[in-house]
């Protein structure tokens, strides 16, 4: 593909400055294009959403005008769409069939019935589609009593490719692969013309027809996963090999490419049901690269979001998924800068609480790029996630751009569908690096736990990108909790200068869980005072429940590790040093939502203390369980890491564990594929 036709970062502002009457007639002459010519659709989408909020702009009387508009609309540019209703729940499976019968009798009567579908996803998640041609049908459907909500079925395709071939050679392995580990791509296909990857596929589900199937993307995502430390000279001892489940499920977006198509949300729902049920036993970890613009993630969940929770608990896999790409200018510059508003938020669905939604950051700069290395590139989009929950949960790389909007070297290396090395941008090959890390973690692990290999994955962020986070708190919105180490041997090894502690727990409910006297190395105590470095990350899966919006994650626990001195009534008085919770005021639940992780299910933090922490009795890990007040938890599942780091040279792993050890507690090393122990 030639270089002008690769940018998909497109400025759409002249649009702004046209009148309503010119983009009316723009929006005429796309209608009456002849069959066979494509529409350039995010062009016309752009004018829409101007129009729709130049008419919000202006004073409006009543659903005459509206229906008026409306009418016009379908008239002139042939306009039809699905409508997905949700229903209140009543938490009673005989009133809430009453309610179905009810709505659909309704449907009957204002003449919708003949398009209309039941769509149904576990116990919770219930759907009626019906297909409207006229904003008189979504009056109507609204006024009906029981509909909660009306929304539309997204359409998914894939994105336009924004590939560059730099005409480079790398000799690749491609034997047999050396992992038991299979992954999951549900995308537009692997190409079967790649050489490098053909002999890793071992199973394929084909949803769309072979003249609208776009191998590029897929291709891309599979060789990042595979060769992409290699091709980008990221260097590493690990070469896992992994089997992939491919799962052509995404159609062509692209006419440069051939025939253009999309698929519904609804509709991508039952692939990914159908292709779990069939492959989830064999494969727990799948890559999601796609988002919708449109359903930008302001504080509620998405659809999509909510059935990939369901998903991941039904069938007990991990999903990762992109933060989502901004392809309309400005692009965000690092500072970013303060004008861009809401517009760079996550896109469903990377609000997925259950998934590991994956941003980007740069690998490499020039003189002439938007951002430097290791800064936010300048399409990724940021968190938070619903209720503030962090999302990207993490970063990798995934490209930058020159400020002519082209590659110019500063993307990501990848294969094409032949097997050439070709360079890429977005959070769509930022997302396989981070599930390449995953599944080699997974892959040591000789008894198989993905909530561990998601702590684990979660807590080497963190402690890797310790400073960055200090430095400023807004940084969690783009990076997420950081980078994870690109080596899965780095992840599971302690060096002798730290130790990391795993705990795989339950806390049950009315009670809490407590490690009295905690044995801190004693080479981290100076003048009466305990120095060193603390990073702490827990992770668990809250209940769910949709219904209650903002409130959806169900149960929260919390853990605090800290300095405890008994007081002179002989009781202990606990002092949580990790998280400092004096930074924020821990009395109103706003302020441990925003800022303490409250409600989350993952929480990581890092303290340095540089100036010293009184010495007291002892230290103390508490773990507590808190559903919301209505519902009963007999128990919680959770993973707590805990690293200590001192100076280099100072041999505080042995401090630790002899210490356990003589105080009762029964240590094991995490056990490997290799037996991997201590980094020397």
């Amino acid at each position: 593909m030639s270089e002008s036709k690769e940018h998909f970062y497109r400025n759409f502002s002249k649009f702004d400055e046209m009148s309503t009457e010119e983009l009316n007639e723009i929006l005429r002459q796309d209608s009456q294009l002849p069959d066979g010519e494509a529409s350039d659709t995010d062009a016309i989408l752009y004018i829409m959403e101007v129009i729709a909020k130049r008419n919000q702009e202006l004073p409006s009387s009543d659903f005459g005008d509206v229906n008026h508009a409306w009418s016009s609309f379908n008239k002139n540019y042939r306009f039809a769409s699905s409508e997905g209703c949700s229903l209140f729940d009543f938490d009673d499976d005989f009133d809430n069939i009453q309610l179905t019968e009810y709505v659909l009798r309704k449907i009957d009567e204002i003449g919708l019935s003949g398009r209309l579908e039941l769509i149904t996803y576990g116990e919770k998640i219930k759907f009626i589609k019906v297909e409207v041609q006229s904003y008189d049908d979504i009056v109507r459907l609204a006024g009906i009593n029981g509909v909660k909500s009306i929304d539309f079925f997204q359409e998914y395709s894939l994105p336009l490719t924004n590939y560059t071939n730099i005409g480079l050679k790398m000799l690749l392995d491609s034997g047999e692969t050396d992992s038991n580990v299979t992954i999951g791509i549900i995308d537009g296909g692997i190409s079967d013309d790649n050489s490098f990857l053909k002999s890793y596929v071992v199973a394929r589900e084909e949803y769309v027809a072979k003249e609208y199937q776009n191998h590029s993307h897929a291709t891309f995502i599979a060789s990042t996963i595979q060769f992409g430390n290699e091709l980008n000279g990221l260097e590493t001892a690990e070469k896992h090999r992994f089997s992939f489940v491919d799962v052509v499920a995404i159609p062509n977006g692209d006419s440069t490419v051939g025939p253009i198509d999309s698929i519904g949300e609804e509709e991508l729902m039952e692939i990914i049901e159908a292709v779990m049920e069939k492959h989830a036993a064999t494969t727990k970890i799948w890559n999601l690269s796609l988002g919708i613009e449109n359903k930008v993630c302001t504080g509620s969940m998405s659809d999509l979001g909510i059935f990939l929770d369901y998903i991941q608990d039904k069938y007990q896999v991990q999903i990762f998924v992109s933060s989502g790409n901004i392809n309309t200018l400005p692009l965000r510059e690092w500072p970013p800068q303060t004008s861009l508003g809401e517009r760079d938020r996550i896109i469903s669905p990377a609000d997925s609480v259950r998934a590991i939604t994956v941003g980007s950051v740069a690998l490499y700069d020039s003189a002439d790029s938007i951002v430097k290395t290791m800064q936010p590139s300048p399409f990724s989009r940021r968190g938070p996630g619903a209720n503030y929950i962090v999302k990207p949960d993490v970063v990798d790389y995934g490209g930058n751009l020159s400020r002519t909007l082209h590659i110019d070297g500063l993307g990501m290396k990848g294969l094409d569908i032949c097997g050439n090395i070709i360079e890429g941008n977005g959070t769509s090959y930022s997302t396989p690096r981070a599930v390449q890390k995953f599944a080699s973690i997974y892959d040591e692990m000789a008894e198989k736990d993905i909530l561990l290999a998601k702590a684990m994955l979660i807590h080497s962020a963190r402690m890797n990108s310790r400073d960055l986070l200090e430095q400023n708190q807004d940084n969690i919105k783009y990076y997420g909790f950081g980078m994870p180490s690109i080596s899965a041997q780095d992840i599971l090894q302690c060096s002798e200068d730290e130790v990391t502690l795993v705990f795989r727990q339950k806390v049950t409910q009315g009670s809490h869980l407590e490690m009295y006297d905690f044995p801190y190395p004693e080479s981290l105590i100076r003048g009466g005072k305990y120095f060193g470095e603390i990073g702490m990350t827990l992770a668990y899966n809250p209940i769910l429940d949709e219904r209650y919006g903002k409130e959806y994650c169900r149960t929260n626990i919390d853990v605090s590790f800290g300095v405890y001195r008994i007081s002179n009534n002989g009781k202990p008085k606990f002092s949580g040093c990790v998280p400092l919770e004096s930074t924020w005021d821990e009395k109103f639940e706003k302020a441990r939502v925003e800022n303490g992780f409250k409600w989350s299910p993952i929480k990581s933090y890092y303290r340095k203390i540089s100036k010293g922490i009184q010495i007291g009795d002892g230290w103390k890990i508490r773990i507590d369980m808190n559903p919301r007040n209505e519902i009963t938890v007999q128990a919680q599942e959770f993973v707590l890491i805990i690293t200590i780091k001192g100076p280099e040279g100072v041999d505080i792993y042995s401090e630790v564990i002899n210490g356990l050890r003589e105080r009762g507690y029964v240590t094991n090393n995490l056990e490997t594929r290799q037996q991997i122990r201590q980094r020397q």
